[in-house]
């Protein structure tokens, strides 16, 4: 692994440590790449704020930062500097003007509600009901169609406990759509840390089905996650196991 586009910082309220903690670790594992894509504001209407991302007034702290640190360690690791985001129609086109003025370099797309967060699912909750696993897949291949996001982060986070040919039906649809935009999923490393839901083997036999490309996320929450290699060494087995196209690197979309 020499690249990790998905690192969080303590903005997010769940993840902790220095940015430059993760930028020392990323450099000790001989990574080429670290980029930051820290959870994103959100404008949402009246006074409701997220308790899971960045206020909109610690971006700018947030961009200057990593841009500190881009220079600081320039000439040893490229530090790009981007966000996770999830796609809410109601709100995307206001929020993406706010991270275009703030000079966000990349978009992450993580798909962490159904809907959007106000009064809405949460993706990683266990369901059986269908329609929410279908708006989840019709929601992520309407982001996906936009041109925006670099990666699909944890596509599998969709936490169905449903009839698995139901699962597969929805699912692919996630599948065929990121090959026909040419954008790779990712394997979420945290995800097998924490023995959550996701990496889910059959999902990842569909993507092997449809030919995706797929990328190593560490979404690190902790400078440790960097450090992980018996995580990285497990998902290369099961990516190698299913015959899946791993890239090293990501080709970053331009959100201009």
């Amino acid at each position: 692994m020499i690249a990790n586009y998905h690192t969080h910082t303590w903005r997010c309220n769940h993840a902790g440590g220095r940015e430059e903690d993760y930028v020392r670790n990323a450099i000790a594992r001989k990574f080429e790449i670290l980029g930051f894509s820290d959870h994103t504001p959100y404008i949402f209407p009246g006074t409701y704020e997220s308790g899971f991302r960045m206020l909109q007034n610690q971006l700018q702290d947030y961009c200057h930062v990593v841009r500190n640190l881009q220079k600081q360690f320039s000439g040893q690791i490229q530090i790009p500097l981007g966000v996770e985001m999830e796609y809410y129609p109601a709100y995307f086109n206001e929020t993406l003007m706010l991270l275009r003025d703030a000079g966000i370099e990349y978009l992450l797309l993580g798909q962490h509600f159904v809907g959007n967060e106000i009064n809405e699912h949460y993706s990683g909750k266990a369901t059986g009901d269908e329609s929410i696993l279908e708006r989840y897949c019709t929601q992520t291949c309407d982001a996906m169609q936009t041109g925006l996001f670099t990666y699909l982060a944890h596509p599998d986070l969709i936490h169905f406990r449903g009839d698995e040919r139901t699962y597969r039906k929805h699912m692919r649809l996630i599948c065929t759509e990121a090959k026909r935009c040419g954008i790779p999923l990712e394997v979420n490393m945290l995800g097998k840390m924490l023995d959550r839901n996701y990496p889910n083997p059959v999902f990842w036999e569909l993507a092997a089905e449809e030919g995706c490309d797929v990328i190593l996320g560490c979404d690190a929450h902790a400078p440790e996650h960097l450090l992980r290699e018996d995580t990285e060494r497990q998902l290369l087995a099961m990516i190698r196991s299913y015959g899946l196209n791993l890239l090293e690197k990501a080709t970053l979309r331009n959100i201009k």
